[in-house]
């Protein structure tokens, strides 16, 4: 796992904003565990990348990976950039995915990203992406289960602050769906599933759906 120590040190270019939101999601997510679960070489596309944290962790887990960062958010990805070191670690392209205008890659990962899209939507992406991968290739899912419902309804309320009040996600609606929801798409879609609960120790309902093709 990635010592966040590493993190930090990274992240020391970064706007005091961005990195008081570090600290924040290392304590309510287990982003640092999701690393474990990506293979250590490849081409991996971060769809929905943010500020490049998950970008950053992977690459920072194994140099065998080769990460690009996809986002619409222009402020978002300059805040990505403000943190690449002079060798840069990542690539990062200003892309919406409502385009469907993906790289091709042998990993796809969205991080907390689909909750705030449409249904159709949602639908349309996780299409691309098997239909982009190789045999073999993994589409990673992290997303809030709607079970246990105290958890599921803390993250509600949480997410209601973070996004339409304070403004830290851009969004309008929530889209939460449960992981078997994510699982049964998924399967449709041809993927082989599993899912694995990453909620143990949090207040919210973490949990990670991985896709096979």
């Amino acid at each position: 796992m990635v010592d966040k120590r590493e993190l930090y040190l990274l992240f020391q270019a970064a706007d005091w904003k961005t990195r008081l939101y570090l600290r924040i999601k290392l304590r309510i997510c287990p982003i640092l565990e999701l690393e474990a679960y990506v293979p250590q070489r490849g081409r991996i596309v971060d769809l929905g990348c943010g500020n490049g944290l998950f970008a950053f962790i992977l690459k920072l887990g194994s140099p065998l990976r080769e990460i690009i960062g996809l986002d619409f958010d222009e402020k978002k990805l300059r805040q990505a950039q403000q943190i690449q070191p002079p060798r840069p670690l990542c690539q990062f392209i200003l892309a919406d995915l409502g385009q469907l205008n993906f790289p091709v890659a042998d990993v796809y990962t969205l991080i907390d990203v689909l909750y705030l899209l449409p249904g159709d939507l949602q639908l349309a992406i996780l299409k691309k992406c098997y239909d982009l991968l190789p045999p073999g290739g993994y589409i990673l899912l992290k997303e809030i289960d709607t079970r246990p419902r105290w958890k599921y309804y803390w993250n509600y309320f949480q997410e209601t602050l973070s996004v339409k009040i304070v403004g830290f996600t851009r969004g309008k609606k929530f889209y939460f769906r449960s992981s078997a929801d994510w699982a049964s798409i998924l399967k449709e879609l041809g993927f082989r599933t599993s899912i694995v609960p990453l909620d143990k120790g949090y207040c919210y309902s973490h949990v990670l759906i991985i896709g096979q093709k």
